[in-house]
């Protein structure tokens, strides 16, 4: 299949990246750390910024932490790492628990800007042989964003036990059925030997101020899901600013939007106006053969001098001109 990618050019500046989540690496805590969580109220008790979207309990550790039945390697950076069961299930299979790190981010996400996304992630020794045992990345494994609060199937998610009615305590602590917008990738093979990078690239329609990071499922997929206790470090989010910004390696989404901010126009006309613009260009060409599955679209918009009529048909010109050099 091949990738469409929408790419935009504009006159701005490039501007550096900056981390959208606060206290990425779990560095910033509360109190000591030496024992798990007995509780989501424990957990935010634990950590700065951090909390859990349900009653579950998501651990805040510290390098070669030991507790019963796991222990845990050296931080990726730093000396703490999160970690989060991923799934379980008791009796027929149905009763499907998860643990979720859910955090405000420093900025909202605006919709039709691409961001980057990267989070380490490995698994923790467990001392029975049985269940140590390196398995793929589970799928449906990710990060959701929401805006202030979360709505699934028109039902809001609330952690409070005094606003849940007739519900049942495994009620409170369910995994969350949904689709997470940004997937890990169940080809990765997570192990107790080595971090692992997960990364993607995320343009959002809608406009997003909360993330949440965990095992979500679908019914069709229930099957799917094995446990497993996964430890999260170094956890990034940050807007793609150029196209000069983009990482090797690091899936593109269908839809994803690349600025051109280093094309750049004499005023009023289609003629690049420096040799950076050139350079740009060719340098877009280059990827495009080195990454044959990839389709693009151009767009392009001009200032806000001039009408809005000879505006549209020179930013009409411009993509064209842009599309011919490509070509």
């Amino acid at each position: 299949m091949r990738i469409a990618v929408f790419l935009f050019f504009c006159v701005t500046s490039l501007l550096s990246g900056q981390n959208l989540v606060p206290n990425p690496s779990f560095e910033n805590i509360k109190d000591s750390i030496n024992v798990i969580s007995k509780s989501s109220f424990h957990f935010s008790n634990k950590i700065y910024d951090w909390y859990s979207i349900n009653d579950a309990t998501p651990d805040i550790l510290s390098s070669l932490f030991y507790y019963g039945y796991i222990s845990t390697p050296l931080a990726k950076s730093g000396n703490r790492m999160a970690g989060i069961i991923s799934q379980h299930s008791s009796g027929l299979g149905k009763n499907r628990w998860g643990e979720y790190l859910c955090v405000l981010l420093n900025d909202r996400l605006v919709p039709n800007k691409t961001y980057y996304i990267e989070y380490w992630i490995r698994r923790a020794v467990c001392i029975n042989p049985e269940r140590n045992i390196d398995n793929n990345m589970n799928p449906y494994f990710g990060m959701f964003f929401y805006l202030d609060s979360l709505h699934l199937d028109g039902q809001k998610i609330v952690k409070s036990k005094s606003l849940i009615k007739n519900t049942t305590e495994f009620d409170r602590v369910k995994m969350i059925e949904a689709k997470p917008q940004v997937e890990g990738s169940p080809n990765v093979l997570l192990s107790d030997q080595n971090w692992i990078k997960i990364s993607n690239y995320f343009t959002p329609k809608d406009e997003y101020n909360k993330m949440c990071l965990g095992q979500f499922w679908e019914e069709i997929e229930t099957n799917q899901v094995l446990e497993e206790y996964y430890l999260i470090d170094d956890i990034l989010i940050e807007e793609l600013f150029d196209f000069d910004l983009l990482i090797n390696n690091t899936k593109l989404s269908v839809g994803t939007i690349v600025p051109l901010k280093n094309v750049e126009f004499n005023s009023g006309n289609t003629e690049l106006s420096n040799i950076n613009s050139l350079n740009q260009l060719n340098k877009l060409v280059l990827y495009l053969k080195e990454n044959s599955n990839i389709k693009i679209r151009v767009n392009g918009h001009t200032d806000n001098v001039g009408s809005k009529e000879s505006n549209f048909k020179l930013s009409k010109e411009r993509a064209k001109f842009i599309a011919k050099y490509i070509i």
